[in-house]
């Protein structure tokens, strides 16, 4: 069950609660389907969550990502992000995810991202 709130006012939330993960989880999957990277990335940091009660609620997900050796067909959850290597990769993304449980509907509504350099 999303966090209760004024509709409207944006709070900071808990990265660990399972609707935040959920709604990570779906950014992730988003994001690596509409990537033309032929493999997939990963979540290395989450850097802040916060959350807005609307016709549902938006998750304002700011995160670390890196690029794995994981092929885009394979299962995410075994796969390490690549370092040491000039194939290694990172973004700080911000993905907003609007959900709307009572209807099971979630839907990536914005996605930026900007490659970090090392």
């Amino acid at each position: 069950m999303p966090p209760s709130g004024l509709p409207g006012g944006v709070t900071d939330i808990n990265a660990n609660k399972p609707e935040v993960k959920a709604a990570l989880k779906f950014a992730m999957k988003e994001y690596n389907k509409g990537s033309s990277d032929r493999y997939l990335y990963v979540v290395v940091d989450v850097i802040s969550v916060q959350g807005q009660v609307v016709e549902g609620y938006n998750y304002f997900l700011t995160v670390k990502i890196a690029k794995t050796l994981c092929r885009k067909n394979s299962n995410v959850s075994g796969c390490s992000p690549i370092s040491n290597s000039p194939m290694a990769k990172t973004y700080e993304c911000t993905f907003v995810v609007w959900s709307r449980p009572w209807l099971n509907d979630i839907q990536l509504m914005e996605q930026q991202c900007h490659q970090l350099h090392s």
